[in-house]
């Protein structure tokens, strides 16, 4: 930024002129108001450019502060540039300060690390009356490991289910997993 802020006090430019285009096509997207440096926004709007150690401040925080709600990096981004800040490493820092935070990487929705064996999914099964829960990890969802899970976890341990009620994805929306519930008359 300093051959940016000097440009734009002083007008002078570096003797390569290269490098003098570069500055002076940069600057263009600047302007110094009392000594500090502010970026033309799209919707017309000055953005203060802050130091490192402000960086810091502004993202803690916006996403983790008193009306901070632990937003995801893109929404962060957007969040600070409607607050009236920028850097110039703003988007990198928003997306790694998200994936450090400790809140954000526990309850954010997103896929399953591979377990051991390229277990990827989780079939659940929760019976309605007591909330028991059986579960079995799985490498993929197939119509066929539904029925098998159907048949040894939910039948064979508790006997035939009333009724099952699914996500409607495709191994349980298929024909061949109707046609099952139907010959056990299965909801």
């Amino acid at each position: 930024m300093d051959p940016i802020v000097e440009y734009l006090k002083e007008g002078k430019l570096l003797a390569d002129s290269a490098r003098s285009n570069k500055v002076r096509k940069e600057a263009s997207k600047y302007t110094l108001i009392e000594q500090h440096l502010y970026r033309r926004g799209f919707s017309s709007l000055l953005l203060k450019c802050v130091d490192v150690g402000e960086a810091a401040y502004i993202i803690q925080e916006v996403h983790e502060g008193i009306c901070g709600t632990h937003i995801g990096g893109r929404a962060l981004v957007g969040k600070i540039a409607r607050a009236g800040y920028y850097w110039l490493t703003l988007k990198d820092d928003c997306m790694d300060y998200m994936k450090r935070c400790d809140k954000c990487q526990r309850f954010a929705d997103g896929p399953f690390p591979l377990a051991p064996g390229q277990l990827k999914f989780l079939m659940v099964a929760v019976d309605y009356f007591t909330k028991w829960v059986e579960a079995k990890p799985m490498a993929t969802i197939t119509t066929e490991r539904v029925k098998h899970f159907i048949r040894k976890k939910i039948i064979g341990r508790f006997g035939l289910p009333a009724e099952i009620v699914s996500d409607n994805g495709t191994q349980f929306a298929s024909s061949a997993t109707a046609k099952f519930c139907q010959e056990l008359h299965i909801m």
